[in-house]
């Protein structure tokens, strides 16, 4: 069974590594990336792991446009995706997370039996009190996370999704897959669960609200602040699907929660050590990594000779952990937030 994953990055180089031997770890057996004015070398780490079946594509967008979804447009007549039997669509900060005792893909789409596409429900995760960016695992540095039943900010009900390559859809999108006109797709929660009637049909449907949270099989832990300096480096990036989103206090606070430990990841880490093992072991690829580390630190000394820079990074730190809201809260805020939306 081929699984193919299917991503967009820019200067990711820092944690590029360990998120490509994570998921070679648990099945993922073709990556297709695309990257866009790189400055820390993390187009030419992708070449280098050409050997570990990543293929890597140079991705440029018309002035005002998504690199994200031209890349996804390219992804979709590419020879990996005809070939392939299982597609996913994550960025570089989200990491799968299989429940015990499943050990790869593999099992996780034998639990699920004749489903189309399993939702991969999103868990935020927080900075862990680190300030710096350092050279050790994201899953290992950043253990707290939202409680269980977290129903806002929206964030923290949003999904990705393992779609079958070969089902009733016609585009990858970058939350959910694209259905083909008139067709209809069996849909499972993250427990294997039919999704309700309707979901299928709703495209704009990109978060979980109203619905019970449903993790027994998989969620997929979103790593989107890491350490705070981390963070003033992806500010100072920009997202790859909506550049003109702020990424600034607002952003930290609504997805910096450290309520709860969540160490469920932890079984893989044998396995994804073992797997970056080979990776680094592969021609110039732990100098490229060594050289991005550099890069990243220089250029947040270059962002701390700005007083605005610097004020904000001491907010960040000032902010420190945001609080879940209490259930009565985020059910009114639930139900406004949908009312706005139509």
């Amino acid at each position: 069974m081929r699984i193919l994953l299917v991503s967009a990055l820019r200067d990711e180089g820092p944690h590029l590594l360990e998120w490509l031997a994570h998921h070679r770890a648990i099945g993922v057996t073709d990556f297709l990336l695309f990257t866009n004015d790189c400055s820390d070398g993390t187009d030419t780490m992708l070449k280098a792991l050409a050997p570990a079946g990543v293929v890597h594509l140079d991705n440029s967008a018309p002035r005002g446009k998504s690199v994200q979804w031209s890349a996804l447009k390219a992804a979709w007549g590419h020879d990996l995706r005809k070939a392939a039997d299982w597609i996913l669509c994550i960025d570089s900060d989200e990491f799968i997370n299989l429940r015990a005792p499943l050990g790869n893909l593999g099992d996780l789409l034998a639990a699920v039996g004749a489903a189309d596409a399993v939702v991969l429900p999103w868990r935020l995760f927080g900075h862990n009190g680190q300030m710096w960016l350092a050279d050790g695992l994201t899953c290992e540095l950043f253990t707290r996370a939202a409680p269980p039943g977290c129903d806002y900010p929206v964030g923290a009900r949003q999904f990705k999704t393992l779609f079958r390559a070969k089902g009733p859809f016609r585009q990858i999108g970058v939350h959910r897959p694209r259905l083909k006109k008139g067709a209809e797709a069996a849909w499972v929660d993250g427990s294997g669960q039919a999704m309700p009637p309707g979901f299928s049909q709703s495209e704009q449907r990109l978060a979980l609200f109203g619905l019970p949270e449903a993790t027994a099989l998989v969620q997929l832990n979103h790593y989107s602040v890491r350490s705070a300096e981390s963070f003033m480096l992806k500010r100072a990036r920009g997202l790859p699907n909506r550049a003109g989103k702020a990424i600034d206090l607002t952003y930290w606070v609504e997805r910096n929660f450290n309520t709860v430990e969540d160490i469920s990841i932890a079984r893989m880490l044998p396995a994804t050590k073992s797997e970056l093992a080979a990776l680094a072991a592969l021609p110039g690829v732990a100098q490229i990594h060594a050289a991005a580390q550099a890069h990243h630190h220089a250029a947040f000394a270059r962002l701390m000779q700005s007083e605005a820079e610097v004020k904000l990074f001491g907010r960040l730190l000032l902010a420190a952990s945001s609080a879940p809201l209490p259930e009565a809260a985020i059910s009114r805020l639930v139900q406004m937030y949908r009312a706005s939306h139509g």
